[in-house]
């Protein structure tokens, strides 16, 4: 029995070829099903942010307007 060694994979075509087909199955296709999802969640995190800013300033009048 052959024993794999770094040479002897980088080496052979049949390993690189396996490795660009992970590649383009979890960057790519994983990728772009996954990315509509991801900018919807960060997208909605953005408008928190934005509603809890509006929600400190109406807190700083009412304690501008109490002083």
């Amino acid at each position: 029995m052959e024993h794999e060694t770094f040479w002897t994979l980088a080496t052979d075509l049949a390993h690189w070829e396996f490795e660009l087909f992970l590649i383009i199955l979890f960057d790519v296709v994983i990728g772009i099903l996954l990315w509509p999802r991801l900018k919807k969640i960060f997208k909605h995190h953005e408008s928190d942010d934005d509603k809890i800013l509006i929600l400190e300033r109406r807190i700083d009048d009412i304690y501008k307007n109490l002083k």
